[in-house]
């Protein structure tokens, strides 16, 4: 269900910039940076976003303490900031936005973060990403078995992040951290292609 125009413009205008974001963050400053460091743009990714006759407006809900958000919001601050053809505003799904959220439920019926929304500067929505690139769930997967593999001795296997105690909790998301910088480059291709897909039509692309 798409947002109706009012909600849309109040949501883009009430969201922050990445800048403003990673300083107002709780938690995961230094991991929101360490992300933004890791990525780099290809000439291809430079080229495409050339090509685009005018900037994509990108509305993410987010939270400062979500795996993903860290992961990938970083990426999206980067092609803002070296293409100019990416306006990104990041807005708090919690308390305030949830009916955005749950406007735009994942494939198991709920809402998840980050979601990110494209629209182009007409206002009409080009696409929906939420959450994170397949190829990296199917990866989240393995790490967490690999985990539990690793350490038979912890309880927890099997069961949502959010049943998990503290101890083993903040175990399992430093080591998936670690799993996941060492595949950086294969999430940013992955959303990049995402984004081309959602972008990349006649009347968006210069000829």
């Amino acid at each position: 269900m798409a947002l109706t125009p009012e909600r849309r413009e109040k949501a883009l205008k009430e969201g922050q910039t990445f800048e403003e974001f990673v300083n107002s963050a709780k938690v995961n400053r230094e991991f929101f940076l360490a992300n933004y460091q890791a990525y780099e743009l290809s000439t291809d990714d430079l080229a495409f976003f050339a090509s685009l006759e005018e900037p994509i407006e990108v509305l993410a809900l987010v939270e400062d303490w979500c795996g993903d958000v860290v992961a990938n919001t970083p990426l999206f601050a980067l092609i803002e900031k070296v293409t100019g053809k990416l306006n990104l505003h990041l807005l708090p799904r919690d308390p305030d936005n949830q009916d955005i959220a749950v406007a735009y439920p994942h494939t198991d019926g709920r809402n998840h973060i980050p979601t990110y929304l494209f629209y182009n500067q007409a206002g009409e929505e080009l696409g929906v990403l939420i959450e994170r690139p397949e190829v990296i769930t199917t990866h989240l997967q393995g790490w967490f078995k690999a985990f539990f593999d690793n350490h038979p001795e912890l309880e927890g296997r099997g069961k949502p992040l959010g049943e998990l105690s503290s101890e083993v909790k903040t175990s399992l998301l430093s080591y998936i951290r670690e799993q996941r910088a060492q595949v950086v480059h294969l999430e940013q291709t992955a959303i990049l292609e995402t984004i081309q897909q959602i972008v990349r039509r006649p009347a968006f692309v210069a000829r």
